[in-house]
């Protein structure tokens, strides 16, 4: 992998990481179509950790003041992924291989961004929802742990069983991101133990530096974007590029 390549995999990464278009689906399409081999574990685990750092920081307020109830929220709204993750990973590592599937899911996840920007501006006027419960958190975690299929929007996912559950737009988008930090660390953590087992870390250069920066300072990007977008009532922008991203490969590819 040249330096050009890792820094646009890291853009790439950034950018769809956090929007509602899928991150996974955009790497594997995009790797495909230029022919490029899959990045090692040690790359991708380097661009998380950047991505997550973006949001830590994008949040920081909001973790600062995060109450114990809403911590323990978020624990338990975590579990699903986490068993589907524990359970299911080698199933689910073997959907990245196929490009048609993952094409696929993009049309669900277009489907939902539609869903969302539809309740949205059914509500004519939207009045701050209360703090979220136990069987709203856990409900959203539901749909999270669908998302570890590649192609599945994380962030499009939860923000829409946000919406369902009668959270106010800018709440689903908060509880969403605070949602991502318990996945992505501790998905990150394993990967990075994988990687010291193997010895793989002395692979770490100035390529993988540069794709750091690449994959956070457009996740922040993208975050102020999403929160933009979602304020506007919107999501039916990334519903059709999904749509029609998915659709083209499936029909062209």
């Amino acid at each position: 992998m040249t330096g050009l390549e890792a820094i646009f995999l890291g853009m790439v990464q950034g950018a769809t990481e956090f929007l509602p278009v899928s991150s996974s689906g955009h790497l594997v399409l995009a790797q495909d179509l230029l022919g490029w081999g899959q990045p090692d574990l040690t790359f991708d685990v380097w661009l998380h950790f950047s991505t997550l750092l973006a949001v830590v920081i994008f949040f920081w307020k909001d973790l600062l003041s995060l109450t114990k109830k809403e911590a323990l929220v978020i624990l338990v709204a975590s579990i699903p992924a986490a068993l589907v993750g524990l359970f299911f990973e080698d199933a689910i590592s073997g959907l990245f291989g196929s490009t048609k599937i993952v094409a696929s899911t993009l049309l669900v996840t277009g489907v939902f961004n539609l869903i969302t920007a539809n309740i949205i501006k059914k509500r004519s006027v939207e009045k701050e929802s209360s703090a979220i419960s136990f069987k709203q958190g856990f409900f959203v975690g539901l749909f999270q742990a669908l998302a570890i299929i590649p192609g599945i929007s994380r962030s499009g996912s939860t923000v829409l069983a946000g919406s369902l559950q009668g959270l106010d737009r800018l709440k689903a988008f908060r509880f969403s991101f605070m949602l991502s930090l318990p996945v992505i660390l501790g998905a990150s953590s394993l990967q990075f133990i994988k990687v010291i087992k193997s010895g793989a870390i002395s692979q770490i250069n100035a390529d993988f530096l540069f794709a750091a920066v690449a994959a956070f300072l457009t996740g922040l990007l993208s975050l102020h974007v999403f929160k933009y977008v979602i304020k506007k009532a919107r999501l039916d922008w990334f519903g059709y590029y999904c749509l029609i991203l998915g659709s083209g490969y499936l029909l062209f590819f």
